[in-house]
């Protein structure tokens, strides 16, 4: 089952985030809301197409989904909860796959033209059509067996879903369907030329929005203009049409030094996910910045070891005394034990991290086992669980040397993303916390792309400090990660069948959970699936790292997101003080 947008943390920038509730309070100006004005907000790369389909990365992501689309079903990530969006309403039938929308009465796209159950339609058909070929979006929508979502139009308002089975939550689908214009884009279909549109270089006055904002102008590489859109569907409490801004324009600023610089002399307005040496050297007095806290965010950090029993070229690993090692869930809950998970959380990221339990980020307020404790640092145990396992330490209790039952001394290699600057200081606190066991880990840094060569392909590797991001707190956007024939099922990744018994159990538990409609059965569900992972061990959890935001003063209504787009969730609401 694949549902929403699911990442693999491959420590893009040293500033990947973690996961949880947005901070409260944080609006820096006390203003009241104003319509008016120019916002600059800083993108670390630069997006590569205005078409959302072909999104591949978060800055395209950010630019064409978000600021140009209005989505059928909204994320309100303060409360962590679905809201309406271009649909007003939507009822799951008796069958239990029928899902009736209503879509809002009167709403427009940028040119005017009234947004219909055709354009839905139309969206649909874009997501799938094979020629078009989204990279990201059409296995969003897929279900099961790459099983598509059909669409009945039953008038201008009404439309009927009909889903391939039964699904947990449908929000969770309605939420990927980003409303495009059938007028604008159905020749493009037609022709086979979806792909193609509306690329960076397109004229902006062909770029029509369903969304909050329009492209007023790009400068490709550097920066992208967006004014707003006179015909958003979307008010305040008391009217006033959203969005307050005139115009939002994304600065490209790769290096975060920079990106820093421009902050602190008000050329930029928000940056995301600020890296934890600069938080402390943000909002100093005088400074006109505010530094924001958010908590934990949804990307996690996490070590898992090499499970395959074959490497790519089919070389035998299993007989190897790591895999012994490896394969032992004794050893695997002997490294979490000797992981000092608080200093690194406290000490080593500023206090800028939290201490992980469950695979689940611990700001995924609705979702966490809050029974599995976080709290696993045991270096007595740690050394009874060895001693269990027929581990024996020698050389001195100041250098202690560890040794399996046959001889073997215990070292390995933790591979770790260079560019990622959090995961390799905690790396060195790990480093030393397993020389306390007598373990010799070598931390190698290398770049993330070869990483993912390693644990996806080659299987070359001992082990690896990697993570996931969720887009969403719904437990579907794991899919990959749990099912045993996932992509990213990292101990062990594709396989074509369960390796164990409690794998299958995996298996078997999340297809009920992704069909379990009755929340409180599917939340049993998913605890007993976080329970499994935390007594087996697969992947050894560390932390969730908090995701850091900054702003200038003047924006109001800032309230930075633990997920994607962090402080763009809301840029609608979004306004600058005079």
């Amino acid at each position: 089952m694949r549902t929403k947008l699911f990442i693999v943390c491959l420590a893009i920038s040293s500033m990947i985030s973690a996961c949880g509730s947005p901070a409260t309070n944080t609006t820096p100006t006390s203003a009241a809301p104003t319509r008016g004005g120019e916002l600059v907000y800083r993108l670390s790369t630069a997006p590569t197409t205005l078409n959302y389909l072909m999104a591949k990365d978060e800055a395209t992501i950010d630019a064409a989904f978000y600021m140009l689309t209005g989505r059928l079903v909204d994320l309100d990530h303060a409360t962590q909860t679905y809201k309406a969006g271009l649909a007003e309403s939507w009822k799951r039938e008796d069958d239990g796959v029928t899902v009736d929308v209503r879509l809002r009465d009167g709403a427009k796209f940028s040119d005017g033209s009234e947004i219909t159950s055709d354009d839905v339609a139309f969206t649909m058909a874009a997501i799938y059509d094979e020629k078009t070929n989204s990279p990201a979006w059409k296995s969003a929508m897929t279900i099961g067996d790459n099983k598509q979502i059909a669409v009945k139009v039953v008038d201008k308002l009404n439309l009927k879903l009909i889903f391939p089975q039964k699904v947990a939550a449908v929000e969770n689908y309605l939420i990927n369907v980003g409303v495009l214009p059938a007028k604008a884009l159905k020749p493009a279909l037609d022709a086979g030329t979806l792909a193609e549109s509306w690329g960076l270089t397109a004229d902006p006055k062909t770029i029509v929005s369903s969304g909050p904002f329009i492209v007023e102008s790009v400068a490709v590489g550097e920066r992208l203009t967006f004014a707003r859109n006179p015909n958003y569907w979307k008010k305040e409490a008391s009217g006033t049409q959203l969005p307050y801004l005139d115009k939002i324009v994304f600065d490209v600023i790769p290096e975060s030094n920079a990106a820093l610089a421009k902050l602190e002399q008000s050329q930029v307005d928000i940056v995301d996910r600020i890296r934890p040496s600069d938080f402390a050297s943000l909002g100093k007095p005088g400074s006109p910045i505010k530094a924001i806290d958010v908590g934990p965010g949804m990307s996690t950090d996490h070590i898992f070891f090499n499970l395959n029993k074959k490497d790519a070229k089919g070389k035998d690993l299993a007989s190897s005394p790591k895999y012994a090692w490896f394969s032992d869930v004794r050893f695997r809950k002997a490294i979490a034990k000797a992981i000092d998970k608080k200093t690194i959380a406290e000490t080593t990221l500023r206090g800028l991290a939290t201490p992980m339990g469950s695979f689940v980020s611990p700001g995924n307020k609705v979702w966490l086992n809050k029974a599995i404790s976080a709290d696993t640092y045991d270096l007595a145990g740690a050394k009874q669980l060895l001693a269990e396992a027929g581990f024996a330490a020698k050389g001195t209790e100041q250098a202690p040397e560890l040794y399996d039952a046959k001889g073997n001394r215990v070292e390995f290699t933790l591979l770790v993303g260079v560019e990622n600057q959090p995961r390799n200081l905690a790396a060195a606190v790990i480093q030393e916390d397993l020389a306390k066991l007598g373990i010799k880990m070598q931390v190698a840094p290398i770049e993330s792309k070869d990483i993912t060569a390693r644990w996806t392909a080659s299987f070359d590797y001992d082990a690896i400090f990697l993570g996931l991001a969720a887009s969403d707190m719904e437990p579907s956007t794991m899919a990959g990660f749990i099912e045993s024939s996932g992509s990213t099922h990292q101990w062990q990744p594709m396989q074509k069948a369960p390796a164990t018994e409690w794998e299958a159990r995996l298996d078997k538990l999340f297809d009920e959970q992704a069909a379990e409609s009755d929340q409180a059965k599917r939340k049993a569900l998913f605890d007993e699936i976080q329970k499994i992972m935390a007594d087996e061990m697969p992947v050894i959890p560390v932390v969730t790292r908090h995701v850091v935001s900054a702003a200038n003063m003047r924006v109001g209504n800032i309230a930075p997101s633990p997920m994607l787009p962090y402080s763009l969730w809301n840029a609608d609401a979004l306004f600058v003080s005079k």
